[in-house]
């Protein structure tokens, strides 16, 4: 049976125990259910290609090599994995003398990273190469606070999540914007103080999907 998948999850939970031995350790699986962003969105992922056979039974596998380790598995219908990491990074980022660590290859755990309470160990190009980011390093990254990266996304859009954003607003765009409004509310509140006509109409023509994705 196919097994690459196992080994490469095993050969990074040997690095992450080695290295950090953290105290605590759980494991985000997102459901085959749909979820509530599902149903605000229909077309919410649509572009992506169905799980190849070959991963789904190795998904099993996965679940099966967690409880090996001794990590504990959780994952609730209706809600994706990412979702379950943000709840437990909240939960548990106030308890006295914890830290906590995410460990992902997706950007979007970045808007988690609180000063020295919440980092992210994001995962490159295999285990081998990981970037730990703090408030400071996303600062340096992307001009704006970790907070922030859900504006961000709501006005540039996601193609890998089919999230459509605001038509004809790129990085920069929407990297100057939230530096000067600080949030898409703010933005469309102080709309007629726009400078730049362009862009106000922009704003204008996909207000609802900018609150959409948000």
């Amino acid at each position: 049976e196919p097994i690459n998948a196992v080994y490469g999850l095993s050969t990074i939970l040997l690095k992450i125990l080695r290295e950090h031995q953290p105290d605590y350790t759980a494991a985000a699986f997102d459901r085959p259910e749909p979820t509530f962003r599902d149903e605000m969105y229909k077309e919410y992922k649509a572009h992506r290609p169905p799980t190849a056979d070959e991963l789904i039974s190795q998904l099993i596998r996965a679940h099966e090599t967690f409880e090996k380790f001794g990590i504990k598995v959780v994952e609730k219908a209706g809600f994706e994995a990412d979702d379950i990491v943000g709840t437990l990074a909240e939960k548990f980022k106030n308890e006295p003398d914890i830290k906590v660590v995410i460990f992902s290859g997706d950007k979007d755990n970045l808007q988690l990273v609180d000063d020295a309470k919440v980092f992210v160990e994001l995962l490159r190009t295999g285990v081998s190469k990981t970037v730990t980011y703090d408030k400071a390093l996303f600062l340096q990254d992307y001009g704006f606070a970790p907070e922030q990266l859900v504006d961000y996304k709501a006005l540039v859009g996601d193609t890998s999540d089919n999230i459509p954003g605001v038509s004809g607003i790129g990085p920069k765009g929407a990297t100057d914007l939230i530096k000067e409004y600080g949030s898409v509310e703010k933005m469309y509140e102080d709309i007629g103080l726009i400078p730049k006509k362009v862009l106000k109409e922009k704003l204008e023509a996909d207000q609802a999907n900018a609150f959409l994705s948000k």
